[in-house]
C-alpha cells in the first residue's frame, strides 16, 4: 500500500512536471516574464524557438528563470509579436531602431522586415518635412514665455526653457 502511495505521488509529480515544462519563465534584463514553449516555437528558425526546445543553452537565475541578457522593456513588444504575429506598438513609440536591433538579434526576419518598413515609413516623413535635406532652413518653435515671444531653433534645448525669461523681439 505505501508503494502504491508513493508511485502516485510520482505519477503527479510527473504529470506537473510535464505541465510545468510548458511553461517558461524569463528573466530579460531584469524584466520578468512568463510565456509558453509553443509560443517561443512559433518561429522555428529563431534563437528563441531553439531556447525553448533546449538546442541552445541559456543561463538560469537563482529563481530558476531563463536568463536573457538583452532589453527588457523592448522584449515585451518582442513577446506580443509572437504571440499575436503582428507588430503591435504603442502610439509614440520612440524606440524602433533598438526594436529592430533586437529583433535581429533573436532572428525574427518578418519583425526585422516589418521594423525596416517603419524605419523607412519616417525617414520619408521626415524627408518630407526638410529634415535632412541640407538647404532647407530648419524647424522653427516659438515659445510664448510671460508676455513676449522667442524663436527657437531646432537644435535648442526645449527640455529646458525658463518660464521667467523676459526680454528680446521676434525678428
Amino acid at each position: 500500500m505505501t508503494i502504491d502511495a508513493n508511485m502516485s505521488r510520482h505519477h503527479h509529480h510527473n504529470n506537473y512536471e510535464q505541465r510545468d515544462n510548458k511553461v517558461l519563465r524569463l528573466n530579460v534584463g531584469g524584466s520578468f516574464y512568463t510565456t509558453t514553449r509553443p509560443t517561443f516555437q512559433r518561429h522555428p528558425n529563431s534563437l528563441l524557438a531553439r531556447i525553448a526546445s533546449g538546442q541552445e543553452h541559456c543561463s538560469r537565475d537563482d529563481r530558476n528563470f531563463l536568463v536573457i541578457d538583452r532589453d527588457g522593456n523592448v522584449f515585451r513588444h518582442i513577446l506580443n509579436y509572437l504571440r499575436s504575429g503582428r507588430l503591435h506598438l504603442p502610439d509614440g513609440f520612440r524606440e524602433v531602431s533598438l526594436m529592430r536591433e533586437e529583433a535581429a538579434y533573436y532572428e525574427l526576419p518578418g519583425l526585422v522586415a516589418d521594423l525596416d518598413g517603419m524605419l523607412e515609413n519616417r525617414r520619408r516623413q521626415q524627408m518630407r518635412r526638410g529634415r535632412g535635406r541640407g538647404n532647407n532652413p530648419p524647424d522653427r518653435k516659438i515659445s510664448a514665455s510671460v508676455g513676449d515671444l522667442q524663436l527657437l531653433q531646432e537644435d535648442d534645448d526645449l527640455d529646458f526653457i525658463e518660464d521667467s525669461w523676459i526680454g528680446g523681439t521676434l525678428q
